[in-house]
């Protein structure tokens, strides 16, 4: 009869030294796809909203009945949305800070500009608007909103910079050939709009970060380019969007109200 032979203990541990090694490499290789995995996640994320973020801007802009020009400089309000928190102002100058502005005309121009309800003779929909779209630190933000508006705080993203949007009706103004035939009188904000900013994009990379570029350009003719990067820091990597190596997604707009009804 013949004897079944065991194992020896020098073979059990060679056994599992080698089950061992074997379980390492799966894990590192588990590991590596599922950062790989969330890697691809976070960029597409990141460009997704960066995309969504230039295409509302340029719908603005191709609405736009005025685009205010380099060099303008504009004060909102005094409410802490609405701050130049990159330079501790009120004051936003078109051209040096991380902004555009511009004026839409009205849904409904036949109706008179007013804010009461007494439809239809007038309605706030017949106004001319104001929006803004402006950037300043996630930091800020963070450490000034409250309810609803809150984000997250996250300390490895603080010098990131978050995109806003502010719209406010315009109201007395109502730009018309017999009254003003150049259309000169775009009045131009000095603290007495109402409304407050609203986050459009977080994640943005400020524009002083290599490799720097500028967000917001006005042309001569009211066109305005777009550019935009985004970056944002996870446990083990930083993603950035675009790649450092690449150009910024750029856009270029044009009005397409541009002093509409003026000589």
């Amino acid at each position: 009869m013949r004897k079944s032979r065991a194992f020896t203990l020098l073979e059990v541990l060679v056994a599992l030294a080698i089950l061992g090694v074997l379980g390492m490499v799966f894990v590192r290789i588990f590991v590596s796809t599922l950062d790989a995995s969330s890697n691809i996640t976070s960029r597409n994320d990141l460009l997704h909203e960066a995309q969504i973020a230039e295409q509302i801007i340029a719908s603005r802009v191709r609405l736009a009945w005025y685009v205010y020009p380099p060099g303008t400089r504009i004060k909102i309000n005094n409410g802490w949305t609405t701050k130049n928190a990159l330079q501790g102002s009120s004051d936003w100058v078109v051209g040096t800070d991380p902004i555009v502005a511009m004026v839409v005309p009205p849904k409904k121009p036949y109706l008179a500009c007013s804010n009461t309800n007494n439809l239809p003779i007038s309605s706030p929909q017949g106004c001319y608007m104001f929006y803004a779209y402006y950037a300043f630190p996630r930091s800020y933000y963070v450490t000034n909103a409250t309810g609803s508006e809150r984000l997250d705080p996250d300390a490895r993203n603080d010098n990131t910079w978050v995109l806003m949007e502010l719209r406010s009706r315009l109201y007395g103004f109502s730009p018309n050939v017999n009254d003003n035939p150049s259309c000169t009188n775009t009045p131009i904000p000095n603290g007495g709009l109402l409304g407050y900013g609203r986050l459009l994009v977080e994640y943005v990379q400020p524009e002083t970060d290599a490799p720097n570029y500028s967000i917001f350009s006005v042309l001569s003719d009211g066109t305005v380019e777009l550019r935009l990067r985004m970056r944002k820091k996870t446990l083990h990597r930083t993603v950035v969007v675009p790649p450092t190596n690449d150009a910024p997604l750029t856009l270029r707009v044009s009005p397409r109200n541009l002093r509409v009804g003026c000589k």
